[in-house]
């Protein structure tokens, strides 16, 4: 269940964390001020959104969380007994209304 807490560690932040960073050059600093000023958002705002983009998943990354959440299904799955796909549940279900 390793690749299931972790999506749900990018889907639900229970906690925030905290960065403070040091020697930023003054002109980008004023560049990013008038920026925000401009968008009418915060330094802040902006600061975090550029983390929000740098840290986003790879497609490589998310890769390797879907085949380790198959891996767990798989493990899941009860030997020798019919496993029905979720779509056809799905249909099934939606076609009884």
């Amino acid at each position: 269940m390793v690749a299931l807490a972790k999506v749900m560690a990018l889907c639900h932040h229970f906690c925030m964390g905290q960065l403070s960073i040091r020697r930023v050059d003054d002109d980008d600093l004023e560049r990013l001020r008038a920026r925000a000023r401009a968008q009418k958002t915060s330094v802040e705002a902006l600061a975090r959104e550029a983390i929000h983009q740098a840290a986003r998943l790879t497609v490589e990354e998310k890769l390797a969380l879907v085949r380790e959440m198959q891996a767990e299904t798989e493990k899941l799955k009860v030997p020798g007994a019919v496993q029905t796909p979720g779509w056809v549940l799905i249909r099934e279900g939606r076609d009884e209304r």
